[in-house]
């Protein structure tokens, strides 16, 4: 079930990436995007800011038009934020 839930994770990921990574391979987008040092920020114990720190790959982030403020049920509402250094 998680690897279903993986994989369908990854490919609404790669389509908001753009018409580039429409066809790239799971260790492709781990190495160019996920792996990438940042700090987490905790604010107030109710919004975790993670902030991303510069890369090659930041402007195809930032024209990937991902959600920056998500708020995550599962983690009791919690705010989720995303920004770059």
């Amino acid at each position: 079930m998680l690897a279903v839930l993986a994989q369908a994770l990854l490919a609404a990921f790669r389509a908001r990436l753009g018409p580039g990574y429409q066809g790239a391979t799971p260790d492709t987008i781990q190495r160019r995007f996920l792996d990438t040092p940042g700090t987490i920020i905790i604010n107030n114990g109710d919004t975790i800011t993670v902030r991303i720190d510069r890369r090659a790959y930041s402007p195809v982030l930032r024209q990937a038009s991902l959600p920056t403020d998500t708020a995550v049920t599962w983690w009791h509402g919690r705010r989720l934020r995303y920004e770059f250094a």
